[in-house]
This record gives C-alpha cells, sequence and structure tokens, in this order.
C-alpha cells in the first residue's frame, strides 16, 4: 500500500505547482487555496509513510 502515499505525496505536490502550470495566479484566492491544501496533503503523506515505515 505504500503506493497509495506516493500517489498522495504527488497529488500534494501538483496541488503546489498547478497554479503556475495552468496559469491562474492571478487569482489570489484560488492560487492560495491550491497552495496551502497541496501543502497539507503533502506533509500528511509524509508524516502518514514514516508512521508507516516504524511499524
Amino acid at each position: 500500500m505504500m503506493w497509495q502515499l506516493w500517489l498522495t505525496g504527488l497529488i500534494g505536490i501538483w496541488l503546489i505547482i498547478s497554479p503556475w502550470v495552468y496559469s491562474f495566479t492571478s487569482n489570489a484566492g484560488a492560487m492560495w487555496n491550491s497552495v496551502i491544501f497541496g501543502v497539507i496533503v503533502l506533509i500528511l503523506a509524509i508524516w502518514t509513510g514514516a508512521c508507516k515505515s516504524k511499524s
């Protein structure tokens, strides 16, 4: 099930970079929403992976 953590991490990275890929950085609300949720998703994926590797 480690592939799910990798996929979740990639989704987090995609959320972070998508405002620049799709050029919606002029819409500040949408840009910050995407970046903040991307960081949250990425942190949770890393945290979950670290917890699973310990057990």
